[in-house]
């Protein structure tokens, strides 16, 4: 059997973590259960280079305020000149972040357990909604 393989038309190169802090304060109080998320998304188009780079700053902090965690990843994305506009845009607002996500759900994870504290998991997200500001947030180089 003869069957061709096509090539995707967006395609997650590569990630890498920028900037990582993990933040503890010094009083007796414990790590609460309960965290708020916070999200900062960045976009570059290089159009000469077929590449959409996301920028994601994801901020961890305890109700408590006890733990305060900052993640900033950098991932590259490579798409074909052939993708529709619309599709595009799908895929850099909504694709990207959740694509890029869960490694860094699981980098504050392992961070987490590694810096002697319980491991900080966080649930699964539908990032739908960074869309928007994402797209405000995204330039053309």
């Amino acid at each position: 059997m003869n069957e061709k393989t096509q090539e995707a038309k967006f395609k997650f190169q590569n990630f890498k973590i920028i900037k990582s802090v993990i933040e503890l304060s010094d009083n007796d109080e414990k790590i609460s259960d309960s965290f708020k998320l916070h999200f900062t998304p960045k976009g570059s188009i290089v159009k000469n280079n077929n590449i959409f780079q996301l920028h994601l700053e994801t901020s961890v902090q305890d109700e408590n305020d006890v733990l305060n965690i900052i993640v900033i990843a950098k991932a590259d994305f490579m798409f074909s000149d052939s993708i529709e506009p619309n599709m595009l845009n799908n895929m850099f607002y909504v694709n990207a972040p959740a694509i890029l996500f869960p490694y860094i759900r699981a980098y504050i994870s392992t961070l987490s357990t590694l810096s002697g504290i319980k491991a900080i998991t966080l649930p699964t997200m539908n990032l739908k909604s960074l869309g928007k500001k994402l797209s405000q947030n995204t330039k053309e180089v």
